[in-house]
């Protein structure tokens, strides 16, 4: 199967949507940019925190080599999203699409979605199911996967 790591992913996006941009008729709206910068600085704010939460607990960040975590965080964000650095990609997605916004780069937050929950998410959750059990079936029942 392709592993594309999900910011390598989300980097192919964000380029895709600058070069859409040059080809295809932009869609202007009022206050797109500053919209467009927000919601890139919340993605962020939102991508940072688990990160450090990740490095503090001394288990991995890395989304190929999901396989060798070693806890499950279920605090701070992980409260209310047990994806919040995929949220975070997302919402960089999202920013850069309204950013360069024509035909195509609407899609492209949408095929990031389906994309990780298809690839990347789903693989995770049975490692996750398999490694912690019942801890993680009950986090999984209380927590959504986005927010």
């Amino acid at each position: 199967m392709l592993k594309i790591p999900p910011p390598v992913l989300v980097l192919i996006l964000v380029v895709a949507n600058y070069f859409s941009s040059k080809k295809i008729d932009l869609i202007h709206l009022p206050n797109q940019d500053l919209i467009s910068i927000l919601i890139l600085l919340i993605g962020i704010l939102i991508l940072i925190n688990p990160i450090f939460k990740f490095i503090k607990s001394k288990t991995t960040i890395d989304p190929i080599k999901f396989k060798k975590v070693n806890k499950l965080i279920t605090t701070g964000i992980y409260k209310y999203s047990r994806n919040p650095m995929y949220l975070g990609l997302l919402m960089i997605v999202t920013s850069t699409s309204l950013f360069y916004l024509n035909i195509f780069s609407i899609t492209t937050p949408i095929f990031f979605y389906f994309w990780i929950n298809r690839f990347q998410i789903k693989r995770e959750e049975i490692f996750l199911t398999e490694k912690f059990g019942k801890e993680y079936s009950l986090y999984k029942a209380k927590t959504r996967r986005w927010m």
